[in-house]
């Protein structure tokens, strides 16, 4: 007789394993929530018996109903899944799958800076789905141009965001991101820009006209060695869009717009007075908008604006009555409303120091300098660059003005700051330490100060020697008074 087979009952925590591996075979809540009935028993299914087209159109109720999509990641898991799923519905080469990998691209380059690499490899999935369409700026077709026009302004937008942000990071994903396609791109964008102007309505072309027009004025003034001859044209266009789509931001970006106008201009010795007038712009609604809507915000934004209009002044040796005045309005501005040193009014007084040294107050610059001293130590640091440019300064101009001894103790402490902060070889460690030693060769400094120093650095007085102390018994006092003492003129030998 067959013995026959015993099946042990499962325990408590297999039951759970085994339960947790039905319920990872579901996609989404559909599918967990779908029972079998059969002899009584509930089977768990997970198969999802939706189509994709029926999932494309549930994940797009779920992204329009979520919030702060940006930095969701729920949102990204979405807008994978929308990726795929049109990928199966339409096909890899499908206009629909190419506006998935747009949304890809935009939630990433919506994130930080490092993620502008997965940002254009999205957006270049979606330009080789253009080209194999062969989608032309020549078509008539406004689906496929306003694709294109997408598709272009991402891949400008990444390229130039690598360009900028290469110049000051290390990251060797934003370093490896090709950037010399901007010119290119430029040129296809205007050219599908050209057809859907006649294909869109006059309001929905000027609001992607301006989206181009603000990302190429950023290129244009990110680029300071070459100037652009169309800016000026980009400039009214901007100030224009701006009086039509921002009734409520219309002081605030343009006086931005006119800053940024002015710093571009500045930057070109022939265009300086093109400049300074973009300048009393932004001054003017500066102005305004402090005198509408007072606030600390709004003074500080002014004080800003006439700092900057100040130091192109100075650098271009533009010097007026009224320029030490400007100085001291922004810094009156940036002390409100605690009337208290922080780092703007501190960065007001360098420029400050500067005015003075170039029309040749050599003393006012040292005060203000010597004064901010401390506290640039307290607000920045004792091993900042402020604080070193400070000493540096300060030592500079006690050596033009011949007080070595006081050029030597702040340059001495300058090169103790540079050699631990940017290390001995550094050129400007270099070019302090030539000053020093050049300080070591005058003879009184370097008897007055450097002797009494280890290097430059102060040190306790010697103790009194013990050994070969001198006699001052009654007799050696006399004979020492016998050889100082004059003989008298009447004295005979």
């Amino acid at each position: 007789m067959t013995e026959k087979v015993k099946i042990r009952s499962l325990s408590a925590s297999r039951q759970r394993r085994q339960s947790s591996r039905r319920s990872s075979l579901t996609t989404d809540d559909i599918t967990s929530n779908l029972i079998v009935h059969k002899n009584n028993n509930k089977i768990y299914s997970g198969v999802d018996l939706r189509t994709p087209k029926q999932k494309i159109e549930d994940l797009e109720k779920d992204i329009l109903e979520s919030s702060n999509e940006s930095k969701s990641e729920e949102y990204l898991n979405q807008l994978v899944l929308m990726q795929v799923y049109k990928s199966l519905e339409y096909g890899d080469n499908s206009i629909e799958n190419a506006r998935a990998y747009i949304s890809l691209s935009e939630f990433y380059f919506n994130r930080k800076k490092s993620f502008l690499l997965q940002a254009k490899t999205h957006a270049l999935n979606a330009r080789q789905i253009l080209e194999q369409l062969k989608i032309k700026s020549s078509d008539e077709n406004l689906i496929t141009n306003l694709l294109a026009y997408d598709i272009y302004i991402l891949l400008l937008k990444c390229s130039f965001y690598a360009k900028r942000d290469g110049k000051l990071t290390k990251n060797k994903h934003i370093l490896s991101i090709d950037k010399t396609h901007i010119e290119h791109d430029m040129k296809l964008i205007e050219k599908y820009l050209e057809k859907l102007k006649e294909l869109l309505n006059i309001n929905d072309y000027d609001q992607i006209n301006m989206k181009y027009l603000v990302l190429k004025f950023d290129i244009i003034t990110n680029n300071t060695k070459e100037y652009e001859n169309k800016i000026e044209n980009i400039i009214f266009q901007l100030a224009e869009y701006i009086h039509k789509f921002y009734f409520h931001e219309q002081i605030q970006r343009r006086m931005d717009l006119y800053l940024r106008s002015g710093s571009y201009f500045s930057n070109f010795r022939e265009k300086i007075s093109d400049g300074l007038r973009y300048f009393h712009k932004a001054i003017e609604l500066a102005e305004q908008q402090e005198k509408t809507t007072p606030s600390i915000l709004h003074k500080h934004q002014l004080a800003k604006i006439i700092l900057e209009r100040t130091i192109v002044k100075v650098r271009t040796d533009q010097f007026t009555d009224v320029l030490e005045k400007d100085f001291q309005r922004a810094l009156e501005l940036y002390k409100q409303p605690n009337n208290e040193m922080n780092k703007n009014t501190l960065k007001v007084i360098d420029e400050l120091a500067i005015f003075y040294t170039k029309i040749g107050k050599y003393q006012d610059a040292l005060n203000v300098l010597c004064e901010t001293l401390v506290d640039k130590i307290r607000l920045f640091g004792e091993f900042s660059d402020e604080v070193i440019q400070t000493e540096s300064r300060i030592g500079a101009i006690y050596l033009r003005e011949g007080e070595c001894l006081n050029a030597a103790e702040h340059l001495k402490a300058c090169l103790d700051l540079q050699e631990f902060v940017y290390g001995p070889n550094d050129p400007r460690t270099c070019e302090t330490r030539n000053s020093v030693e050049f300080l070591k060769k005058d003879p009184m400094v370097s008897r007055t100060f450097f002797a009494r120093t280890d290097d430059g650095k102060l040190q306790d007085r010697p103790a009194f020697r013990t050994t070969n102390r001198i006699s001052h018994e009654k007799q050696d006092l006399q004979l020492l008074q016998t050889i100082t003492r004059k003989p008298p003129l009447s004295s005979k030998t």
